[in-house]
C-alpha cells in the first residue's frame, strides 16, 4: 500500500510515516505492519525530506529480546532492500552514530555484525559487501561525511548502505518501526545536528539506501502522549532526548535484525 505525506506540520521525527495526516497501513501474514510513504517533489521543498521512498517495517518482535521471533521481519527487510538496491552487485556498509553512546551506537553495531566479503569474489559469492564505522567529528576531529566520501571513492561500490539510529515523535515506535529509505541520510538531522548528506548524488554512487530505527524522542513527546501542555514545560526539559531503560539491550537486537537482513538480501 502506498500513500503520499499529507501537508502535515513537520514533527521533530526521522520518520516518514509521523508526517501523514492519517496513517495507512496493512498487516500482512508474517504479522509486520509496512507503510510506504512517496516524497515527490513539491512535498520535499515543503516538509525538508529528500525525494524518495520511505517503507516502514513495524513490528514488535525486538522488544521480547526473543530471537526466534524475528525471522518474518528480517524476510521482510531483506525484501525491502533487495527491492530498493535493484542492479546493485557491490555495496558498502555504513554505520554512523557515536559507538560511545549506546542509544547512538546503532551502526556501528550493526556493521560489525555483517559477513563481508570483498576481496573474496572468487570464491563464488555474487556480490560484494565491505563495512566500516566512521565516528563523529568530537571523536575523531573529522565530519562523517568527508569520511564516507573518502572510503567511498576508493571502494567505489555500486551502493551504500548507510545505519544509523533515529528520532521519533511516538513513544510506540522506540525499537519497533525500522525505516529504509532510497534517498539517503543526513547524520543526526533527527536531533537537531547533521553536516551534510550522504546521497547517490553526492557520493557519486548508483544508489544510497538508509536503514535505521528510533531508538529516541524528546521529552516533549511523552508529554504531549500525556495529554499535558507542552507549552507548560520548561524549553530546557522540552529537548531532553529520552531512551528506554533497556537501551542497551533493544540497540543489540535491533542491529542484530538489521545485520541479519542485509545478509540475507545480499546472499551472504
Amino acid at each position: 500500500m502506498t500513500e503520499r505525506i499529507s501537508d502535515k506540520t513537520e514533527q521533530r521525527t526521522d520518520m516518514a510515516v509521523e508526517l501523514l495526516e492519517k496513517e495507512p497501513r496493512f498487516r500482512n501474514r508474517s504479522g509486520v505492519k509496512k507503510t510506504e510513504v512517496v516524497v515527490d517533489a513539491r512535498l520535499s521543498r515543503r516538509l525538508n525530506r529528500p525525494k524518495g521512498r520511505y517503507i516502514t517495517l513495524e513490528c514488535a518482535a525486538p522488544l521480547s529480546a526473543r530471537r526466534e521471533k524475528y525471522k518474518p521481519l528480517i524476510d521482510d527487510m531483506a525484501a525491502v532492500i533487495r527491492s530498493l538496491c535493484e542492479g546493485c552487485d557491490s555495496f558498502l556498509a555504513v554505520g554512523v552514530g557515536n559507538p560511545l553512546l549506546t542509544a547512538d551506537a546503532l551502526g556501528s553495531r550493526t556493521v560489525s555484525l555483517l559477513k563481508t566479503n570483498r576481496g573474496l569474489s572468487s570464491r563464488g559469492f555474487s556480490r560484494e559487501l565491505s563495512a566500516f564505522s566512521p565516528g563523529v567529528s568530537g571523536v575523531t576531529g573529522i565530519e562523517s561525511v568527508d569520511v564516507v566520501k573518502s572510503i567511498t571513492s576508493f571502494v567505489k561500490p555500486d551502493c551504500v548502505i548507510v545505519i544509523d539510529s533515529l528520532a521519533s515523535a511516538a513513544v510506540s515506535r522506540l525499537g519497533t518501526a525500522f525505516q529504509l529509505c532510497d534517498s539517503g541520510l543526513v547524520p543526526g538531522s533527527g536531533v537537531g545536528g547533521g553536516s551534510g548528506a550522504l546521497s547517490a548524488s553526492s557520493l557519486k554512487v548508483k544508489r544510497v539506501l538508509s536503514v535505521g530505527v528510533p531508538l529516541v524522542v524528546y521529552a516533549e513527546t511523552i508529554v504531549r502522549e500525556a495529554g499535558a501542555a507542552v507549552s507548560e514545560i520548561p524549553e530546557n526539559v522540552r529537548n531532553l532526548l529520552v531512551t528506554p531503560k533497556d537501551i542497551d539491550l533493544l540497540m543489540s537486537e535491533c542491529a542484530h535484525i538489521i545485520a541479519e537482513a542485509i545478509n540475507a538480501a545480499l546472499g551472504l
